[in-house]
């Protein structure tokens, strides 16, 4: 039984130090640059649906309070970041996320 545990352990450590370059949502520069490393090695493809995805997940985070925000002219900087919900995803993480709402729309 000590094995398995330090089994899951040992895995969850693994998948923890992924190589996969992850957006960073701290800001909206560190953002644009995060995004330009996680698309940087995709072939045109991958880099298409990966900003579908990205269209789709950053859509589906938008609340009723942050359309209201905008009706009111409420400055940008006390607005809620339309990246928060990003943040350390990698584009595996992005696409399986719009799949799962795409899916629960049917």
């Amino acid at each position: 039984m000590k094995k398995f545990f330090a089994s899951l352990l040992f895995l969850a450590l693994l998948a923890g130090c992924s190589s996969e370059p992850q957006l960073d949502a701290s800001s909206e520069e560190a953002f644009e640059q995060s995004l330009e490393a996680v698309a940087a090695e995709m072939d045109e493809e991958r880099r298409q649906e990966f900003a579908e995805a990205l269209l789709i997940v950053m859509l589906h985070n938008i609340t009723r309070d942050d359309m209201m925000a905008a009706q009111r002219d409420t400055p940008p900087e006390e607005m809620a970041s339309p990246y928060a919900g990003l943040d350390k995803m990698s584009a595996k993480d992005v696409i399986a996320e719009a799949q799962k709402i795409r899916d629960a729309a049917r």
